[in-house]
């Protein structure tokens, strides 16, 4: 009967005619049975804490001596003892002793990054990472199949180079931002200005204070660090208009007056607009109010009130050469309304209303002197002519029998022949 002897490291496995029979552990073991049956042993030192056996020999070991554990395809396995790293497994199924409790196996994942114990490091394949350095004045896109997939800030980093499409690219924030939008949304707000300028607007941009350009119609994006940062300022190039009201104001003659006026105007140039006054529109305000009250004092308000469009004239002509070292455009200055005193007004009305019943008064007389001349006229053409003063009663009395139902003439018949003879002669006088 043969007799095997197992160590205090080892640990085995009987097997008859190349089948597992019987595990072994440390010491002597006498394997007894038929008369020229062979036994062989499947030995493993457990002073390596891998191995590798078939799943009917596994199943004969206890199964508190040793443990099984799966590598994914995007892991790394490390196998430590006494908290050392000692071995690097790569993707697939191993198995390793538990006889020694200081032995474990710890994963890592590929969509982490590396390690940062040298001595793991050390275990892995040095093409399966590398070390990357990002400046304070850099960023670092980090692109997998060409797409961003994350931006490395200042710093140091390690990262996996399994990827066979994996590429790094550095940025410079001393440089225009690329206009790519999928980088764009990988990076922090507070790194980025970005800006939307629409066709009626103009940008100002500035770095650490300071204005650099002016930024035309479209889409913009811009570094912004702690070192350099940036800000955009937009100004809408419109026409606006500014209501100059409540002015009150005397005029050569003594006489005041509130005045109501109405400025449009629009940003000529936006750095001098944005840069010259701090309130651009209140400048514009007092320009047209001190024009408005130096105009107002040099005019009577008779000449105030008949001059209207010199006014406004005088107010765009003033203002418009003032506004334009301040980046404004004055387009147009218009009076809105004047308004007088109560007093004032009573007695303007009354003058109004006494010139119109004067000119009342002298159409009046004109047409009834028009009238008067036609009167006479008639009346010497009817006293020249009887017959005519004759037709001019019928014809009254025609007009009066068209208002009542009857109207009886009696005329004698010496009357009738007087009137007959008339007519000849009238008829006479006329062929003549």
């Amino acid at each position: 009967m043969p007799k095997f002897k197992i160590e205090l490291h080892e640990r085995a496995v009987a097997l008859r005619d190349g089948l597992p029979e019987r595990f072994l552990g440390p010491g002597e073991h006498r394997l007894g049975g038929l008369w020229g049956v062979a036994y062989t042993l499947e030995r493993f030192d457990t002073r390596q804490p891998l191995f590798e056996a078939s799943p009917p020999i596994r199943a004969l070991l206890p199964k508190d001596s040793f443990a099984e554990i799966r590598v994914g395809e995007r892991e790394r396995g490390v196998l430590y003892r006494e908290g050392h790293p000692i071995k690097r497994l790569e993707p697939g199924y191993h198995r390793y002793w538990r006889l020694d409790p200081t032995v474990e196996v710890k994963l890592i994942s590929l969509d982490e990054a590396p390690p940062r114990s040298a001595a793991v490091r050390a275990l892995l394949d040095k093409d399966s990472w590398a070390e990357v350095t990002v400046g304070d004045d850099e960023r670092v896109i980090l692109y997998k199949n060409a797409q961003p997939q994350s931006v490395l800030q200042p710093g140091f980093y390690r990262y996996w180079t399994l990827e066979p499409t994996l590429e790094l690219k550095r940025l410079s924030v001393l440089e225009p931002l690329i206009e790519d939008e999928r980088v764009l949304n990988l990076l922090p707000n507070d790194q980025v200005t970005r800006a939307l300028i629409a066709q009626h607007q103009r940008g100002l941009l500035y770095r650490q204070g300071r204005f650099e350009q002016v930024l035309d119609p479209g889409r913009y994006a811009f570094w912004s660090t702690p070192k350099a940062p940036t800000s955009i300022r937009v100004l809408d190039m419109r026409r606006q208009m500014l209501a100059v009201s409540g002015q009150e104001l005397m005029t050569l003659d003594k006489v005041t007056l509130r005045m109501s006026l109405m400025a449009e105007w629009r940003p000529l140039d936006p750095a001098t607009h944005a840069h010259i006054a701090a309130e651009p529109k209140e400048l514009l305000y007092s320009m047209i109010q001190l024009a408005v009250r130096d105009y107002v004092a040099s005019q009577t308000l008779d000449q105030l009130l008949e001059g209207r469009d010199a006014l406004t004239k005088y107010l765009l002509e003033r203002t418009r050469p003032e506004a334009a070292p301040v980046g404004i455009e004055v387009q147009r200055v218009g009076l809105k309304d004047i308004i007088l005193p109560g007093e004032m007004k009573l007695l303007f009305n009354q003058v109004i209303e006494a010139e119109k019943r004067a000119t009342a008064n002298v159409i009046l007389r004109r047409e009834e002197a028009a009238a008067t001349r036609v009167m006479a006229n008639a009346a010497q053409l009817m006293a020249e002519r009887p017959t005519l003063m004759r037709l001019k009663e019928l014809e009254t009395l025609k007009e009066i029998a068209s208002q009542i139902d009857k109207i009886q003439v009696v005329i004698g018949g010496d009357q009738i022949k007087g009137l007959l003879p008339s007519l000849k002669a009238s008829s006479a006088d006329d062929r003549g």
